[in-house]
């Protein structure tokens, strides 16, 4: 999994080999406010997108204090104001003011974390309509969404923390 830039928020600086996003202070002015591109909500997706199979990685968020994690319906709204919830296309999970939640239709649901996960790990598997979240470090379960999905799906990232990367690490897809 890489990032891709032309879904980046101005305010966000991709890595070189497009693996690391980091929020910033400064908002680029060089970049086309295209169709593609967040404008309003810091977040970024992944260069590939999925319409079947089996895909995992790992995202090494040790350094920030704020994240939602997961992965998006192509289709979904990136343009003003955005709900990150899965009837709108987003199937994620966050760190926001030390609680973490996956945001679901509902609502937040609260995840009762043993250990701060440095690493989580995110698993797709498409045709089962599952999209799993794991504490990378020690395997630990932190949340699954099922979906059936009809549409292709992206790897979604948003850091929270200003000056903080975000990183994809072990990188681990099976087709």
């Amino acid at each position: 999994v890489t990032l891709d830039p032309n879904t980046a928020h101005p305010q966000l600086t991709l890595s070189e080999d497009l693996t690391a996003v980091t929020r910033g202070s400064t908002r680029r002015k060089d970049l086309l406010d295209n169709l593609e591109r967040f404008d309003r909500d810091h977040c970024v997706l992944g260069s590939e997108g999925f319409i079947s199979g089996r895909h995992s990685w790992v995202v090494d968020v040790e350094k920030q204090t704020g994240w939602i994690l997961g992965v998006t319906a192509e289709s979904a709204k990136r343009k003003g104001i955005i709900y990150l919830i899965p009837e709108h296309g987003y199937w994620t999970v966050r760190l926001c003011k030390g609680v973490y939640s996956a945001i679901a239709d509902k609502g937040l649901t609260g995840l009762d974390m043993l250990k701060t996960p440095k690493k989580v790990l995110v698993c797709v598997d498409y045709e089962a309509g599952k999209v799993s979240f794991s504490n990378a470090d020690d395997m630990s379960h932190i949340y699954t969404f099922t979906h059936k999905f009809k549409h292709k799906i992206f790897p979604f990232f948003c850091p929270g923390t200003e000056g903080a990367p975000v990183r994809i690490c072990n990188l681990n897809n099976e087709e």
